[in-house]
């Protein structure tokens, strides 16, 4: 039996995670969570093998702690969560290599030039894909509305919307943040891409982002992904990507733009599972050496929505 890892235990992706390992490979793969919340308060612990509280991914304690969990719990794999922690976790760290052990976090090369949003920015200007654009706080119009977001922030956090002049007043870091274009268009649309990245295949599901909270969908719409298919093509064919992560598109007036790349399983993956498309069991089956089916990828065409409800949780 495989004991995998996986980070920020209390998250809707954990628990994902941990349904789909229940539900298809329980009797192959056994999920150890961490969480910084007690484990009574983390809703996974009812199906995970066991809870383990943790500090704060900035603790400098953090990456010792999470080395004696893979020691003490014998992990073959490890699943992290939290954006930060790809530079903590990737194949080349000393947890990784000295443990022996799996990542699904890419090459440090990878994780360098496509979680930072100033370095994606001029990946993507080299290989010719649409993105917002980004500026230097002394070329900024003091009348026009712009994006400012942490270089390695996630979700909503940290994002705000700001005047030009505002911007200047504030007091913002902006070695640690970018400034980016504001786009626009008639009906907002956001879009996100799901691929599933393996040697032998590459597959890809899109979804319209109807509704987002703290900067997570809860209520999607299918889409074709024709419009941003040759985009990932080139990116994933370009640099070494993880074998699960996600890409996230905006339409400014009647273009495309690749305004955010996440290396990791995303937060809305459940909304796509419920079409069909099975990232997180697929990526289970890649770990634990199991064939990867189609059927894994076969969207249900009827559906016109997918919808985000709350489940209660009765812990013992």
């Amino acid at each position: 039996m495989k004991k995998i890892l996986v980070t920020a235990g209390g998250t809707a992706t954990a628990w994902h995670i941990c349904s789909v390992a229940q539900k298809y490979y329980k009797d192959e793969i056994s999920i150890i969570v961490t969480d910084i919340n007690d484990p009574d308060s983390v809703p996974s612990v009812v199906l995970a093998e066991k809870v383990i509280q943790v500090p704060y991914s900035d603790d400098l304690n953090y990456v010792d702690v999470i080395d004696n969990v893979i020691k003490e719990e014998q992990i073959d794999c490890i699943i992290p969560l939290i954006p930060q922690e790809a530079f903590l976790f990737h194949p080349e760290s000393n947890v990784i290599i000295s443990n022996n052990i799996f990542t699904t976090i890419p090459p440090i090369k990878t994780v360098e030039i496509l979680a930072d949003k100033k370095k994606l920015y001029s990946f993507l200007l080299e290989e010719k894909i649409p993105t917002p654009r980004i500026y230097e706080v002394e070329d900024v119009d003091d009348e026009k509305t712009y994006i400012v977001k942490p270089r390695l922030g996630f979700g909503s956090i940290g994002v705000d919307v700001l005047k030009g002049s505002e911007l200047r007043n504030g007091c913002k870091d902006f070695d640690s943040f970018v400034i980016q274009e504001y786009c626009r268009s008639d009906d907002y649309d956001e879009v996100t891409v799901e691929v599933f990245n393996s040697i032998d295949r590459i597959q890809m599901f899109a979804r319209r982002r109807e509704e987002v909270k703290s900067g997570v969908c809860t209520k999607m719409q299918p889409v074709s992904i024709e419009p941003f298919k040759k985009y990932v093509d080139d990116i994933v064919k370009s640099i070494e990507c993880p074998i699960a992560l996600n890409v996230q598109f905006l339409r400014d007036r009647d273009e495309w733009k690749l305004f955010d790349f996440n290396l990791r399983l995303p937060a809305g993956t459940a909304l796509s599972t419920a079409i069909g498309f099975q990232l997180t069991r697929a990526l289970l089956a890649e770990i634990i050496g199991k064939p990867v089916k189609d059927e894994y990828f076969k969207v249900d065409k009827s559906v016109k929505h997918v919808l985000r409800t709350y489940q209660e949780i009765a812990v013992r």
